[in-house]
């Protein structure tokens, strides 16, 4: 365990055996202490990621998928945190043992279409193994957990070159498995490694707190190319030719050869954010919505759409664009940037493609299948707590659990 953060538990235990005796309560021993402690940690334990600071130019906030982290956690406030350890030891006397996070019995949101029923398997996900677990079952299928160990936080997970690839951006490093056996077969060394790109000959990893992208070569399965000296925000692009990388801090946009892995003149980003391809054009966000970026003229140009005004995540399946702001995850028409569906998922944090469908996740709630020719919830996997990204490869699905380091294997 890290010492500072032991010293802060053993402190907050301490002002909780000091509560206990001055409000003269009731409760079991080591109770307050207890609450306390977990109490005063809880704003700031990993609340900072998911994801994560984004461009100041976008408004996006700095809990939500997409940018890049803040370099520190946030800030304690132990009287906050002591009063509200009171206020819950009044609960748990009245009601019994407190309860951390979701529990079995958790209501999903409405469904997206209102003239529509809701999915069934939207209702009552059940709590999966806790991350030492192997094989087990998952909402009725089968599934293999794989512990990364303490605190590596899990960002992006990807199937390229016959295996599948997760960042780990506390852990510092991008682990290789088999994707028929679950097994670890290379492990290499980046700092802050958090999002995926791939080319013909490599897999691009952006470094979320530190500059620039990175190549590993998928043979040697060691580090290559590094390119760029500003922090990236969100993944890498391949499109129009050159692999694209937006730098939010540096407001630029920067361009690579995917063939030479030499840095290419970088376009100005004008104040835009992510980027994504579709429709066969290389499309961004920034407060007036979703804009268009021209490589030949160099230029940003406005398309609009108020539902991605300071958009906090970007995807794109190929035709159209999905945006997280604060009223979910919505499905926009990247020609005029008009809502084409919304999906009213609060906690929504990440969304992958693969053939009619898609698969988005909800923290507390699982992962979800989206039809796209529908806009329907097909179904919820139930991957709790806190899932980040999924993506489907070989018949499975890979999905990444930021809070609990856990990666998850599950059979479709």
């Amino acid at each position: 365990m890290n010492v500072n953060r032991l010293s802060t538990e053993l402190i907050d235990r301490e002002l909780g055996v000091w509560l206990r005796d001055e409000s003269d309560t009731r409760a079991p021993a080591g109770l307050v202490e207890d609450v306390f402690a977990r109490t005063s940690r809880m704003p700031q334990a990993r609340r900072w990621w998911p994801p994560v600071r984004a461009a100041r130019s976008t408004g996006a906030r700095p809990w939500l998928v997409g940018g890049r982290p803040a370099r520190a956690a946030w800030p304690r406030v132990s009287a906050v945190a002591g009063i509200t350890a009171l206020l819950v030891i009044g609960v748990v006397l009245v009601l019994g043992t407190p309860r951390f996070g979701p529990g079995p019995g958790a209501t999903a949101p409405p469904s997206v279409n209102p003239s529509a029923s809701p999915s069934p398997s939207l209702a009552g996900p059940s709590l999966p193994p806790p991350p030492s677990a192997g094989p087990t079952v998952i909402g009725g299928l089968a599934a293999i957990g794989i512990p990364l160990g303490t605190d590596a936080a899990p960002i992006d997970v990807t199937a390229a070159f016959d295996a599948i690839w997760v960042a780990n951006i506390h852990a510092g490093d991008v682990r290789a498995y088999d994707g028929a056996t679950a097994a670890e077969v290379a492990r290499i060394p980046l700092g802050s490694a958090s999002w995926f790109g791939i080319t013909d000959d490599g897999l691009w990893v952006t470094s979320q707190n530190g500059t620039g992208i990175t190549r590993i070569d998928p043979v040697t399965k060691t580090l290559a190319e590094h390119v760029g000296e500003v922090p990236p925000c969100g993944a890498p692009v391949l499109a129009l030719g050159s692999l694209w990388q937006a730098a939010c801090d540096g407001n630029v946009f920067l361009r690579i050869d995917p063939e030479t892995h030499r840095q290419l003149p970088s376009i100005s980003a004008q104040g835009h954010g992510f980027l994504v391809a579709a429709g066969g054009r290389l499309i961004t966000t920034g407060t007036e919505g979703l804009a268009v970026v021209d490589p030949e003229t160099k230029t940003v140009t406005s398309i609009g759409g108020r539902a991605a005004q300071g958009a906090e995540f970007i995807a794109s399946d190929g035709t159209t664009v999905w945006v997280k702001n604060q009223n979910g995850m919505a499905r926009l028409d990247p020609t005029d940037g008009s809502v084409i569906a919304a999906f009213p998922y609060l906690a929504a944090q990440a969304v992958t493609f693969s053939g009619d469908h898609a698969w988005m996740t909800v923290t507390g709630q699982g992962v979800l299948e989206i039809d796209l020719a529908t806009n329907q919830v097909r179904r919820t996997i139930p991957v709790l707590p806190s899932p980040l990204v999924a993506r489907e490869a070989g018949g499975a699905l890979w999905v990444t659990d930021f809070e609990q380091s856990q990666l998850w294997r599950i059979d479709l």
